[in-house]
């Protein structure tokens, strides 16, 4: 199915029935080469598939509503299949993206693949020790979109503005989203008083260079319920629902379709979790897509996504 059938089949079935996914994040790999104190994906010990039941996994999630994909890990260069896997699935029609640290991106050869992406996602943080990438992001970003996506800790809060500027210059957007404390990580969030204001601030500078929609940062000051629009995907073809900081397993990919999966007695109870859920704890994946619940909020994300990208050629044309 085209991506924008499935698109507005998801819009159909989300508003008419229990909530479809719309975001696919399909961990590749849990092997990583770096160890940030705010991610658990590296501390999760998981094998990676072969590449034959990897297309498997990516055929299901073709075969549902989920329109957008993330490729990601640990960090997905450690595969050596990995452009193989990019071709895939951007035969299978999504919108498609990979997630990488951009720490191996020298190697990996994104001119051969850029053409089946429809944008690269890094992320760069103190968290990654990787800041040095503002400076090379031009590079890529004469080959392909580019997104930043950095992570906000209550100690690195004093440079944000200046990975904002450093991104618009480079013709690329960025993507903030506040360290979310997950149980076997220390808790390195951010005050959420503290990050709306300065998130509002830079959002009305710097308009749609950042992906945060002004939805998920009111939500860091206002009640909220996520939605179990995305998904998460493990290495291991296993589905963590309904998000990795409340969720547990409920089937495997391997094994049944999606469909058969959220209509299980255990997505059903996952789904319920969620809805009595008070954590509120602004996890990117499902406090910002719980936001297109609202009509109105759907629209103007994907509003920003345009403006966004065209900001962002004419910054890289701006500033040489």
């Amino acid at each position: 199915m085209h991506r924008n059938l499935r698109g507005i089949e998801w819009f159909l079935k989300s508003y008419l029935t229990y909530p479809h996914p719309l975001y696919g994040s399909f961990k590749v790999t849990h092997r990583c080469n770096m160890r940030c104190p705010f991610c658990d994906a590296w501390r999760i010990k998981k094998p990676d598939l072969p590449l034959k039941e990897v297309f498997k996994i990516i055929e299901r999630l073709a075969d549902s509503t989920i329109t957008v994909l993330s490729l990601e890990g640990g960090e997905p260069t450690l595969r050596k299949d990995i452009g193989e896997i990019i071709k895939y699935a951007h035969q299978c029609s999504f919108y498609l993206f990979m997630t990488t640290n951009g720490t191996l991106l020298y190697k990996f050869p994104l001119e051969k693949y850029a053409k089946y992406m429809d944008f690269l996602n890094i992320s760069i943080d103190e968290g990654h020790n990787n800041l040095y990438l503002f400076d090379e992001l031009k590079k890529y970003t004469s080959i392909i979109r580019v997104t930043v996506q950095t992570v906000v800790t209550k100690n690195d809060l004093d440079s944000l503005r200046w990975k904002v500027e450093k991104t618009a210059k480079a013709g690329a957007r960025i993507l903030i989203m506040p360290a979310v404390h997950f149980p076997n990580t220390p808790d390195l969030s951010p005050d959420k008083k503290e990050i709306f204001k300065l998130l509002t601030n830079l959002k009305k500078e710097f308009g749609d260079i950042i992906v945060t929609t002004q939805a998920f940062i009111n939500s860091l000051v206002n009640h909220y319920t996520c939605k179990s629009y995305s998904l998460m995907v493990e290495s291991n073809g296993d589905i963590i629902y309904p998000c990795s900081v409340i969720g547990w397993k409920v089937g495997n990919l391997l094994h049944n379709d999606l469909k058969t999966i959220l209509e299980s007695k255990e997505a059903k109870k996952a789904r319920k979790t969620m809805e009595n859920c008070q954590r509120e704890c602004t996890l990117y994946l499902h406090a910002e897509t719980s936001q297109f619940n609202n009509i109105k909020n759907l629209a103007t994300y994907i509003k920003e996504v345009v403006t966004g990208h065209k900001l962002g050629i004419i910054n890289f044309l701006k500033y040489p």
